[in-house]
């Protein structure tokens, strides 16, 4: 049934008569449309619905310029079957032509160019031809085509250790034994050529101090990278960690931001742990996150390392095979790249000064009045800090209060809870892996060899590149082998021997006992 207009004209009158009143300034007026507006009312039509802002301004603007009811009356409205087209279909089919001969052709390139072949005084409206093309098949085929010729071009680099690629899962719920829940997120670095997980970390967040641990985790087994590929999220776009990377002669890949495409290797891995790891967590109790860190190294070991890779037609491991970068550092410089550099002024009584929210004491020799001193302290553990001084030299600071730490209790496996992840700790713990022992590897000789030599080893980059090539030709070592054949090499030749001399008399004791 058709509606009276002047029934509507009075319903839209009695709708805006309170904003009528000459007393209302503009803020009190649009607060009134406000509390209108939240408000449902049932409308001639007999559907309730509230009234919007802009319609509310609209019949006040038409009343206040005729001030008659005859200003609100519906107008007419003619049918869209009836309407002429606002684009013709001749129009529409010399566009669709158009594109079919040049897909890559803009809808305003199509509006000029259809206004100059009919004559009209004024292009079309874009999205008006963009409405009459998008109905149309033809036009969907011919921007296929144009999309085909404009697809990502994809890279792979050609060698281990030429790029590397970081990222963080989404985050996600465990629920321990003790009954708390917590939401943690996976930090990974990945081998862009072999897709190998050069070190992944259970973390409460992509922050800094998580993103420093990881890379050094990596660096310090592997060795360091030619590139370096994340997205840019804030731990990998800080300034520390883009100085560090220059520090160590590591070329940071641009990438564009919200762009996760371009990062298809580590998010196939990131699939990869939803489906074997985060979905099986339901039905695998958790004791604490040391636990669930062996159960990740666990599944990334057991299962992803060891499943034969779409592309690489072979497993993770066996591309990778091992390989370690030949671009080596010091485990020193690795840490001095990360330190976080600041200036602060000790307080005055105590000349203390506080990093990375521990207090530090600073020797009273360097203590100067109103005078600021030049700092650095690892993100990762704040309690390692440091004084530099005028010759760039790095003096350890003590804490100013000592906290007793409590001591860690080591993991039984007997006490471990069983789940549906319990096989794969039992096969990662018993079999032998495809790198050097777990935890005995470059990072562990380095420390033996410079308990040996009463130095920091490597000192050079040199010496870095020796030991290195020395591991790929006899390695991979057992720890208590290889401390054996370090004692008879120093009670044979004595301390105080060039490394060089140690490692050549270590090669012929292997090439003579064939002991490993």
């Amino acid at each position: 049934m058709a509606l009276d207009p002047l029934n509507v004209a009075i319903w839209r009158f009695e709708r805006i008569a309170p904003l009528l009143e000459p007393c209302l300034g503009g803020a009190q007026r649009s607060l009134l449309v406000n509390h209108i507006a939240s408000q449902s009312v049932i409308w001639p039509s007999g559907r309730e619905a509230a009234v919007d802002r802009s319609t509310l301004y609209l019949w006040l603007k038409r009343y206040q310029a005729k001030q008659c009811i005859e200003s609100l009356l519906p107008s007419g409205r003619i049918p869209r079957e009836v309407r002429d087209p606002a684009i013709k279909p001749d129009w529409v089919a010399y566009a669709l032509a158009s594109l079919e001969e040049n897909p890559d052709r803009s809808l305003y390139v199509l509006c000029r160019s259809i206004a100059i072949k009919f004559n009209l005084p004024s292009p079309p409206a874009r999205s008006s031809l963009h409405q009459a093309l998008h109905v149309q098949q033809r036009y969907h085929v011919a921007r296929t085509t144009a999309g085909k010729g404009r697809r990502r071009v994809r890279f792979v680099a050609a060698q281990i250790h030429q790029i590397w690629q970081g990222d963080a899962k989404a985050d996600f719920q465990v629920t321990f034994t003790d009954g708390t829940s917590r939401r943690v997120r996976v930090l990974s670095l990945l081998d862009d050529c072999s897709r190998y997980i050069l070190a992944a970390l259970v973390v409460d967040s992509e922050s800094l101090p998580a993103t420093v641990k990881t890379f050094r985790t990596a660096a310090q087994r592997y060795g360091l990278p030619l590139n370096f590929y994340a997205d840019r999220g804030s731990p990998y776009d800080s300034y520390l960690f883009r100085q560090a990377l220059g520090i160590l002669g590591i070329r940071r890949i641009n990438t564009r931001p919200r762009n996760p495409s371009a990062h298809g290797k580590i998010e196939a891995y990131h699939r990869s742990l939803h489906r074997w790891f985060v979905k099986e967590l339901p039905y695998q109790p958790v004791r604490d996150i040391p636990h669930l860190q062996l159960l990740l190294d666990a599944t990334i070991d057991t299962l992803y390392h060891q499943h034969v890779h779409r592309e690489l037609k072979q497993t993770p491991a066996a591309a990778f095979n091992n390989t370690i970068s030949q671009r080596t550092v010091s485990l020193q410089r690795l840490h001095e790249a990360f330190l976080l550099r600041s200036s602060l002024t000790p307080e005055r009584k105590t000349g203390n000064v506080r990093l990375g929210g521990i207090l530090m004491r600073v020797p009273s020799e360097y203590l100067t009045p109103r005078r600021p001193l030049r700092f650095a302290h690892d993100p990762v553990d704040p309690s390692v800090a440091y004084l530099i001084d005028g010759n760039q030299k790095l003096i350890k600071l003590q804490p100013a209060v000592r906290v007793v730490q409590p001591s860690a209790v080591e993991m039984n496996p007997d006490d471990l809870p069983v789940g549906s992840l319990s096989p794969l700790v039992e096969t990662y713990r018993g079999r032998t892996l495809p790198r050097p022992v777990s935890g005995f590897g470059l990072p562990e000789i380095y420390q033996a060899l410079a308990t040996t030599l009463s130095r920091d080893v490597p000192a050079t980059e040199a010496e870095g590149s020796l030991i290195v090539s020395w591991l790929r030709r006899y390695g991979p070592l057992q720890p208590q082998s290889f401390a054996d054949a370090l004692l008879r090499v120093l009670k044979r030749i004595g301390h105080g021997r060039p490394l060089a001399s140690i490692l050549d008399e270590l090669s012929s004791i292997i090439d003579k006992g064939g002991n490993r």
